[in-house]
């Protein structure tokens, strides 16, 4: 019996100690990874500085110079003379879930505090509580959401450590009782929704 114990304790052991160098080889990549997004930005830096237009930097990293504009660019804001600082994507993921969970719940109230004055007078509560009773009629309520991305408006996919100027599109499969929709949350730089669509998985011609 004592022999058992201790053959178990010595594999636990060996199993925890192998868990512990798999997650420390996770660490080193993400540090390698948080390390490389800085080096990138200072070459961008570097090579707008010496004149290389953010349509070359765009053509070098794949995407478009609008792209590479509001993931790097530097712009000064007129109504205040201050340099505009991007807008940090982190919390957005949990906002995009909040946004449907407010949704299923039916509490417009706390939705429209999320968002802009222009969206709240088209987003009203009328429209969004009968487009979700829609879903809620096919599917079932919502039970969580998953798989949920970033993208600016050109389509370019945003890593969650990233921040960028200008609007953001947020994609979320939402997850019903009896089946999944896609759900997009549209946020201006200040994290105000500005748009909401709910749409069959895989749907095409999007309206943002």
């Amino acid at each position: 019996m004592a022999t058992s114990h201790v053959g178990g304790w010595i594999r636990l052991r060996v199993r925890v100690s192998v868990e512990g160098e798999a997650l420390e080889e996770v660490r080193r990549a993400q540090r390698a990874v948080t390390a490389a997004r800085v080096e990138l930005r200072s070459a961008v830096d570097r090579a707008h500085a010496d004149g290389a237009s953010w349509a070359a930097i765009g053509a070098v990293l794949g995407i478009s110079r609008q792209a590479a504009f509001k993931r790097f660019g530097r712009p000064r804001d007129p109504r205040t003379g201050d340099e505009m600082n991007p807008t940090d994507l982190t919390p957005l993921f949990a906002l995009t879930e909040r946004v449907f969970t407010l949704v299923d719940a039916g509490d417009y109230v706390t939705l429209r505090e999320l968002m802009g004055e222009e969206a709240a007078r088209d987003l009203t509560r009328g429209l969004v509580l009968d487009t979700w009773a829609g879903v809620v009629s096919e599917s079932g309520n919502l039970t969580g959401c998953c798989d949920t991305r970033l993208e600016s408006l050109d389509g370019t996919v945003l890593a969650p450590s990233e921040s960028t100027l200008g609007p953001v599109v947020a994609q979320t499969t939402i997850v019903c009782a009896a089946g999944e929709w896609w759900g997009r949350v549209a946020f201006d730089p200040d994290q105000r929704v500005i748009g909401l669509l709910v749409v069959p998985v895989g749907a095409t011609n999007l309206a943002f």
